[in-house]
Parts: structure tokens; sequence; C-alpha cells
């Protein structure tokens, strides 16, 4: 159902002052609640708990008030993924203590670990501080006290050019206590065209070779064999998304372009690895047989993004934001588009994935 334009611009509160209603909380260690008609974490829960939105933004205008205890270092996650490294994966403004006297990428206002802000905005905590962002497309516009910070084309910025356009808003756990209250979003719309692989369950998909696949909720588990299970549609230019978890060092991965039936090891496509050992010849996000990946993370047992952007012959794959391998120019005899393919390729492991997604590029 399309919207209405004035029911899309219309402020929504994202929080109702009593309970965490349209929140979900990422982690095993929760560690947000409400108390005093406010949003609180108590900073127990550390790396990779974050407290989330259940539903997902693209185009949008977000207001807020944030209480940094002493000490305190935050953050609002923009157009994050379902992973245990949310600041990677979508935009992370920061939001601190700042009495380091200095402004570098990790203050009040920077994009996390790639752009200072542009002024510097007074360190305080135990105060109420206001925040206001705007994002349209690539464009970002972001105010911290009425001060811009960040007024940018995120396309012009190459660390940031890739993260997702479309994502949950988000708050982290970074190991310190605060508070957030009147939380207001206008819903700008804007859809990307994402096509969601898993939207009609399996229906549509093809299995060749063995392995178990079965849908649990929203999680596309395979397992226990030797298999690929391609997905219907098939796709030239495009960038693909999901978030993926491994278990028991499993060896996995996704095939891109590939035909079905196929009557060649090439025209299976070409395959990104999925394969926690850092030190293997291929580990995770490795173009299998032609590029290695850059990987030094061990990822077993997390969840993290990965994204393939495939233009005409040159691919790119990131890992959680960052990028990890390149092939300028694909060898010949992989078709020029195909169907994507999820493989499991070993006994008595499994992998998951979920929010598996393609976005067409022309």
């Amino acid at each position: 159902m399309i919207l209405p334009l004035a029911l899309l611009l219309a402020p929504v509160a994202l929080f109702n002052g009593t309970d965490l209603t349209g929140w979900r909380q990422e982690g095993e260690r929760p560690s947000f609640f409400v108390q005093k008609g406010e949003i609180h974490t108590s900073g127990r829960g550390h790396a990779g708990n974050w407290l989330r939105t259940e539903s997902e933004y693209e185009d949008f205008r977000l207001r807020f008030e944030i209480n940094p205890a002493q000490w305190a270092e935050s953050a609002v996650l923009l157009r994050a993924a379902r992973s245990d490294r949310p600041h990677h994966t979508g935009l992370a403004l920061i939001l601190a203590h700042d009495f380091h006297k200095q402004t570098t990428p990790w203050v009040t206002g920077a994009l996390a670990g790639v752009r200072a802000p542009l002024q510097a905005v007074p360190p305080g905590f135990g105060a109420w501080r206001r925040v206001e962002i705007e994002l349209r497309g690539s464009r970002l516009k972001a105010q911290v006290d009425g001060i811009v910070v960040q007024d940018l084309d995120l396309d012009t910025v190459p660390e940031l050019r890739h993260r997702l356009r479309r994502g949950f808003i988000g708050f982290p756990d970074m190991g310190h206590a605060y508070a957030l209250r009147n939380l207001v979003i206008e819903d700008l719309g804007a859809p990307t065209r994402l096509t969601g692989l898993l939207a009609n369950g399996l229906e549509g998909w093809t299995r060749t070779g063995g392995g178990n696949w079965t849908v649990r909720g929203d999680v596309l588990e395979g397992s226990n064999g030797h298999g690929i299970l391609y997905a219907p549609g098939e796709w030239r230019d495009f960038e693909f998304t999901a978030v993926v978890r491994s278990h028991q060092r499993t060896n996995s991965g996704v095939f891109f372009r590939g035909k079905v039936p196929f009557r060649s090891g090439l025209e299976r496509g070409f395959e990104v690895q999925i394969y926690s050992p850092v030190d293997s010849v291929y580990p995770t996000g490795s173009v299998y047989g032609i590029a290695r990946s850059r990987l030094q993370a061990d990822l077993e047992g997390r969840w993290f993004l990965l994204q393939v952007r495939v233009e005409g012959r040159r691919v790119r794959v990131l890992v959680d934001g960052q990028a990890v391998a390149e092939v300028d120019e694909l060898p010949a005899g992989f078709p020029e588009q195909g169907r994507i393919g999820l493989q499991i390729h070993m006994d008595d492991t499994r992998v998951e994935i979920r929010d598996a997604r393609v976005r067409g590029l022309k």
C-alpha cells in the first residue's frame, strides 16, 4: 500500500514514554529500559548490544534529546543492519562527553572514524542535548544543539558511499549510561527498489546438490551437506546485501550470475566466500579462486553484513562496511547475468542468513 504524502511527512513519536513498544534489543545482554518517561541504558551490555527501531527507514528527519552520564560515549545509528557491529553498516553519529580538547572523527558530531564535525560542540554531561538529523538519498545534515556538525553528500566520501541506504535507527551500548527522550521521526519515504529474496519463503527457489535448507522465522539456515540453493530471478548489475552468521567453521558462500541448470563449474556463477578462519586460503569476503579477502577479524558466531556490488565485470565486496576484496575484470567464461545462490559446503556445520536483498543498479 502506498501512503499519501501527507501521512509520510507527518511527525511520529518513536517512543511512547511508557515502554519499549516499537523497539527491539539486539545482543545477548539487553541493557535498555524505561524509567520516568525516558529510555535508559545501564552501559553494562557493551559491544554487540543495541536498541533499534522495529521499522526500517530510508529518507527521514529525526529529532531527539540525549543526556549522557559523566565520561559517556554514545552514538545514534542511522540506516543500520541487524548485525553485531551496526556502527559499520549504516552511519554512526557520535554523541560523547568530549573533554579531549580535540576535533577528530571520534568526537560529538563526527561520523565515526570517517569524518570530523564541521564545528566543535561544547563538552558536557548531565544535561539534555538536542539532536536533529535529515537524510535524503545520499544527502546528510545533522545538528547538535543547533550547531551544524555534518552537511555532506555521502557519495563524495569513499568510506561512506556504499553504506546501506535503508535500515534501522538505533542506539548502542558503548559501556556508559545515557538517557533518551522526545524521539520523533518524519518518514520521507523514497523506496530503494529493494527485492527481498526471502519475502515469499523458498517459493521459486531451486536446489542443486545436497544440504538441508530451512526457514526459521526470518532466517534461512543451510546445514550439513554440499549444495547450492538458487533464488528466483536473474540479475546483471546489482548490489546484494545480507546479514550472515556461521557456525562450526562452516564452509559456505554466495554465488552470483549462476545458470540453473549449469553445464560447467563456471556456469554456477562466481562465489563470494563465507569461511571464518582468517588465515585460510580464501577467508570470508574472498571472491573464490580470484581475489583473497583482506579481512582480519574472526566473525565466527557473529552476525555480520555482507555486501557484494557487481557492475559489468567488476566486483566489490564489503564486510561490515569495510571493503575487503575487489575484482576489476572477472575471468572469461562466467555468465553476464544470472541467479543468486546460497551455498553450504561442509557436513555437520550450518550457516544462517537473514535480510537477504538485491537492488538493481540499472
